[in-house]
């Protein structure tokens, strides 16, 4: 079976046949992380133009009830893509809308390829190749503040958008953070509703599901996999759960957390945009990424969200950043064919 990550740059073809283009880079749009490795994408090639629609088949009623998950997840492909179009040189721009078909997102316009590529994007692409959602406990190694400070320079016109990075070093605050998101997991995981959508999710190991989580990218054991989601499914585990995301955020030596001063769909695809940006440089320079979203889907504890970091705008996302020095193996997706719509 082919490995849906083993992408070779060299076999973009030269010719001018665009929707050929179109289709290469969207390789790449397809390994953005996803909120329980949903992949709610769907893409129509329309050429010069690209399309992106979510899937309302893959809505997530109780996780993600405000759709904000869903916009963001859709938010890091456009990024994945975007990024791999300027290194080949046929990005042209991008249209928000608001288009006549609610489900359509986006519209990306593309140009003819020149045989020219920016180079200094090709780092970029091989992450996007090898990027994870690393999951465990970090080493206490420190992100160099000069690393933080470079990262940060690259994406400063985002701040004309509304939208914020805070950088959180601080171990207490990190700590309070933890606690949080420990809390978000326990209330969400006292719903049977909850636990009955995140079970359908979760699979064995050994699956050939090519969606959801399976238990070695929960870094569970293999017999565990095989049973745990009957068991999340009829059984409140918040509590053993939300200690294990407690330990793991509080190991991290950075957490980075995304805020905007709105709240609405455009906003959660650029926030999209934004963290994959920001994940993949860190990746690019050999550091790892894991998200935790729990305190800040779970509306309740965002005002202690804000306090922690001092801001009355609304928090959109969080990731952590450090070293895990065994990582686990990606998560699956579906191939491309299966994600293109006529």
């Amino acid at each position: 079976m082919q490995n849906i990550r083993l992408i070779n740059p060299e076999k973009f073809s030269g010719n001018n046949d665009l929707q050929e283009h179109i289709k290469f880079v969207l390789n790449y749009a397809i390994l953005a992380p996803s909120t329980h490795n949903s992949q709610p994408w769907l893409f129509k090639i329309k050429t010069p133009e690209c399309h992106i629609y979510y899937d309302p088949k893959l809505l997530l009623p109780e996780a993600d009830p405000k759709t904000r998950d869903l916009h963001i997840s859709i938010g890091c492909a456009i990024e994945n893509l975007i990024l791999v179009a300027i290194y080949f040189n046929i990005f042209d721009s991008v249209n928000y809308g608001p288009f006549e078909n609610k489900e359509q997102l986006v519209t990306i316009h593309f140009k003819k390829y020149t045989g020219t590529k920016n180079n200094e994007y090709k780092r970029l692409l091989d992450t996007i190749t090898k990027r994870i959602n690393a999951r465990g406990s970090f080493s206490s190694k420190p992100v160099p503040t000069d690393l933080i400070n470079l990262i940060s320079s690259t994406t400063q016109h985002y701040l004309a958008e509304g939208i914020n990075t805070h950088w959180i070093t601080d171990k207490d605050k990190i700590t309070r953070l933890s606690m949080l998101t420990a809390e978000g997991l326990k209330t969400a995981y006292r719903y049977p509703s909850f636990r009955k959508e995140m079970s359908h999710w979760m699979h064995h190991s050994l699956t050939k599901n090519k969606d959801g989580l399976p238990g070695y990218a929960l870094r569970i054991p293999l017999l565990l996999s095989f049973v745990l989601p009957t068991l999340v499914k009829w059984f409140d585990l918040g509590s053993l759960l939300s200690k294990l995301n407690y330990k793991s955020l509080n190991s991290a030596p950075l957490v980075v957390i995304i805020t905007a001063a709105e709240d609405n769909q455009i906003t959660w695809l650029k926030v999209g945009r934004f963290v994959e940006r920001l994940m993949l440089e860190f990746n690019s320079f050999g550091w790892q990424t894991s998200i935790f979203v729990a305190a800040v889907e779970m509306g309740c504890f965002q005002n202690e969200i804000q306090k922690v970091i001092g801001t009355n705008q609304i928090p959109q996302f969080l990731f952590v950043v450090g070293k895990i020095d065994s990582l686990h193996q990606a998560t699956p997706r579906h191939e491309l064919i299966k994600k293109i719509i006529s």
